[in-house]
């Protein structure tokens, strides 16, 4: 019997959906065979076969399964199921289909009516999941057999890691091309994937958007033109929708991230405040005064606070920072964003964190810091008075009380470190285990860095959505970047190696290139 027109309804079908997801709504990082098990495929009716022995409910759901994991074709679904078979019992299948069954019962057993609700089933699983703020599929691998040769001699390992590297890859751009929104209209020319591609062809190539729209279009006719895709960004309403837009996809990576153990134990973050110069109108928003440095004394800044740990340097919250907003206020933001999120076990600063109220902001939060401290009159005086090692217990400011830990860097230059750590002036290794943790908060500086040259497409424009889209967008990619290495290094090693495994520019290039399906 075909399947009655009723029980698919657009409203049935939408309901089934936000049953199966009020089940795994606690748990923001499922498998789309797992979704899909707890899923009431039934509404699809029920069909009777010959030439084929798997139910008519499993294949329906093996259709779903193909669609939502982006894979076009048969022959690429059944090689995924054969490396992935603890899924085909969770889809209601005891054995793989080969390719002319799937294609069989694709071409010939659904109908146009059928194939219409599995299309808008597929779509309604994809944009509900981010209502729930639930990513689907960002699994971590269990790690494949190598071959016992060095991994960098071996060819085979490379054809790996750049199969995985794609895998990892379609799997986040048909994600965060999802969940980014460009103010597109249903009617309009270009689609959101047109004008995704066209900001990492910009960040791939190093471009501003004219160009960047200019040299894509010799590859791809279909490419938005400069005007066009600033216009979408110049068109969100607020500062606030651009941030919450990006915010749900961090805490999506942030729940994959999790899933890989990668933060079991405390950890060290740093806190820092990063400007873009700017050359233009002082009174323009959200222009702060800076200064003078590369021919201006105004900028846009952003604040960050990140995990400084080797191997996985996320940045947990990156915020606008505007001329009105008080230091203070910006510092218990992100602490509170980060202790929510992670048990902090030391926190870095730069000395422009060096005063009272932020000093008990820290202390306040109960966290061990550790910054330089400025070069005011009073510091000043102790570093020409006191010898090196010495760790000045008490030292206070204003309402402040801290210690001061002086030392001498390899110049024999003496230095003044505030801190809230107890440290031994007797202790031989002083200096050198104190320059170890400090050099720590180099890990924010780097990611900057990379964050700037590998993730950030140019601009000139004043405009300060575009601006803080471009931000937000390098800060993401980077952020995809740590969690793909991380993936691909436990599939290929079974741990995560200490350097990238995949190099920024080439993982930009891969999003650029790979087709996200769906």
């Amino acid at each position: 019997m075909p399947p009655s027109n009723s029980s698919t309804s657009r409203r049935n079908i939408e309901l089934e959906v936000y049953k199966a997801f009020e089940q795994v709504k606690e748990n923001k990082n499922i498998s789309i065979a797992d979704y899909l098990k707890i899923f009431n495929a039934s509404i699809f009716g029920e069909k009777k076969y010959r030439k084929i022995k798997f139910s008519y409910e499993s294949l329906i759901k093996l259709v779903l399964f193909q669609k939502l994991k982006g894979i076009k074709f048969q022959t690429q679904l059944v090689r995924y199921l054969k490396r992935h078979r603890d899924e085909l019992k969770l889809l209601g299948l005891e054995e793989i289909p080969d390719q002319t069954t799937i294609s069989y019962f694709i071409n010939h057993i659904l109908d146009n009516e059928t194939k219409e609700p599995l299309n808008f089933t597929a779509k309604r699983i994809e944009e509900i999941s981010e209502k729930f703020d639930i990513i689907l599929d960002i699994q971590i691998p269990r790690p494949e057999k190598t071959e016992t040769k060095m991994p960098d001699k071996n060819r085979n390992f490379y054809y790996k890691k750049n199969q995985k590297t794609a895998e990892v890859s379609r799997m986040f751009k048909k994600r965060f091309t999802s969940v980014i929104d460009l103010n597109i209209h249903h009617n309009a020319i270009y689609t959101k994937k047109d004008f995704i591609d066209l900001i990492l062809h910009m960040i791939f190539t190093s471009n501003y958007a004219e160009c960047g729209s200019e040299t894509l279009k010799k590859d791809r006719e279909k490419t938005p033109d400069a005007d066009t895709f600033l216009y979408h960004l110049k068109n969100y309403k607020n500062i606030g929708q651009i941030q919450r837009m990006f915010q749900s996809y961090f805490e999506m990576i942030w729940e994959s991230a999790k899933k890989a153990n990668m933060f079991r134990k405390p950890v060290d973050v740093a806190i820092d405040f990063t400007d873009w110069f700017f050359y233009g109108d002082k009174n323009a928003p959200m222009v702060v005064e800076k200064k003078p440095e590369r021919g201006t004394t105004h900028c846009y800044r952003f604040a960050t606070i990140s995990i400084v740990e080797p191997k996985q340097r996320f940045t947990l919250l990156a915020i606008p920072v505007g001329p009105f907003d008080r230091k203070e206020t910006i510092i218990r933001t992100l602490l509170n964003y980060a202790s929510q999120r992670v048990k902090i076990k030391r926190l870095y600063a730069d000395r422009g964190f060096f005063d009272s109220n932020s000093i008990e902001i820290f202390k306040r939060y109960q966290i061990k810091f550790l910054m330089p401290c400025s070069a005011n009159s009073r510091i000043k005086r102790v570093l020409e008075v006191m010898p090196a090692p010495k760790v000045i217990t008490n030292y206070v400011m204003k309402t402040s009380m801290f210690n001061v830990v002086l030392v001498e860097d390899e110049y024999g230059i003496k230095r003044a470190f505030a801190t809230n750590i107890d440290f031994d002036e007797n202790d031989a290794g002083l200096s050198k285990r104190l320059f170890y943790l400090y050099s720590k908060r180099w890990g924010i500086e780097t990611g900057y860095r990379v964050k700037k040259h590998s993730f950030r497409a140019k601009t000139t424009s004043k405009n300060y959505f575009i601006r803080l889209f471009y931000f937000l967008f390098s800060a993401l990619l980077y952020n995809l970047w740590i969690l793909a290495s991380i993936i691909i290094s436990l599939a290929l090693f079974g741990f995560v190696k200490d350097v990238r495994i995949v190099k920024s520019k080439f993982f930009v290039s891969v999003l650029l290139t790979i087709d996200p399906g769906g």
